[in-house]
């Protein structure tokens, strides 16, 4: 870790330092509402950057490396652990009830890390710490071609200062791509591009590697929802909604690390039995928006490939149904034998609030 930021710090001073970078036009063409122009579904793509050191805390966190069961709230988010809890309610006074140790053991932190997919890459960091320091095989999808290129030249400029021992470039996959192909057809085709959604989800990999996938967005603010999405297209969905099924067709064990929760996009908390939640701390200052306070980060482990049904008639005992239909890769909505529609989990209204912009 420190031989990697002793050669990606210096690589980036030489460039102006992140403040200039990110004030660059490479970096803000997609901050502004309009600025995507060849996404029909979205209108902007907001840039935001997860520090260094915290995201090698982050690591640590998912790999079971640090404990961080104390259920602090975050910026007025619970941070909780839950599995198949009803509410928020429950969940509280069942965890006052509960000893430390049966908390403890509930959680699904403490997995390998196998692989990385950044859905939005932007400059390309995460992807290299991963691939470079876990020694994983990391990829990332960025939507602004200016990022990207920013991203490529710092993968460049890293293994070019370690020629006479350089890293292992296999393991950092950068692409320029659209994220809606993978999970809807691109315009003009018929068909969603297999080959990326193969890519994102690691399908090219063994069993192995897929099960300790870790999908990162980071959507805070909810950029990757009603921030920037167009409504009026693409069925209407969000790019939270599609990395919502992007997770429900992952293998059991792989998990999806966000900052903004998205489970209003998944089954209610009553039928989240084929994922398990939790979410903790970021610390603060981990991320370039909000140097002074901390983010809630949400974790969603896939536990099972069941989805059960929730009919309250108690003379219906349905069999279970596949958490994704076969056919189409779309999430199970209701019960393919009696019918029944659980509802989704209501999301919190945003509250209008002054945020942080590269231009302020």
């Amino acid at each position: 870790r420190e031989e990697f930021e002793d050669i990606v710090y210096p690589l980036v001073e030489i460039q102006g330092g992140f403040e200039k970078i990110e004030r660059g036009k490479l970096v803000r063409t997609g901050n502004k509402l309009g600025d995507v122009k060849k996404n029909k579904a979205q209108s902007q793509a907001l840039y935001g950057r997860y520090m260094i050191e915290d995201f090698w805390e982050l690591f640590d966190v998912l790999e079971g490396k640090i404990d961080t069961n104390d259920n602090t709230p975050v910026n007025g988010e619970t941070i909780d652990t839950e599995g198949n809890s009803s509410d928020d309610s429950t969940a509280a006074s069942k965890q006052e009830e509960e000893p430390q140790q049966d908390k403890k053991s509930s959680s699904q932190l403490g997995s390998k890390i196998t692989a990385l997919m950044d859905i939005g890459h932007g400059i390309g960091l995460q992807v290299m710490q991963a691939g470079w320091t876990l020694d994983v095989p990391s990829r990332g999808i960025e939507l602004m071609e200016g990022r990207h290129r920013i991203a490529e030249a710092i993968r460049e400029g890293v293994i070019d200062e370690l020629r006479n021992d350089p890293p292992d470039s296999t393991k950092v996959d950068l692409r320029l791509e659209n994220l809606v192909h993978c999970v809807r057809p691109p315009p003009g085709k018929s068909e969603r591009d297999e080959e990326l959604r193969r890519f994102v989800l690691f399908q090219d990999k063994p069993e192995s590697v897929q099960r300790g996938l870790v999908i990162f967005a980071n959507n805070a603010e909810h950029v990757f929802s009603t921030r920037s999405n167009d409504k009026d297209s693409c069925d209407g969905a969000c790019l939270d909604e599609h990395i919502a099924e992007l997770f429900g067709n992952a293998s059991i064990g792989g998990r999806c690390v966000t900052l903004t929760d998205i489970r209003c996009h998944l089954t209610s908390k009553d039928n989240a039995r084929w994922y398990h939640y939790e979410s903790f701390d970021s610390g603060v200052g981990a991320v370039s928006w909000s140097p002074v306070k901390s983010v809630a980060v949400h974790v969603l482990t896939k536990i099972s490939d069941e989805w059960l049904c929730s009919n309250p008639n108690e003379k219906l005992q349905c069999p279970p149904s596949n958490v994704v239909n076969a056919d189409t890769g779309r999430l199970t909505t209701e019960c393919l034998y009696c019918g029944y529609v659980p509802l989704r989990q209501r999301q919190r209204k945003r509250r209008k609030t002054e945020i942080y912009s590269p231009e302020s």
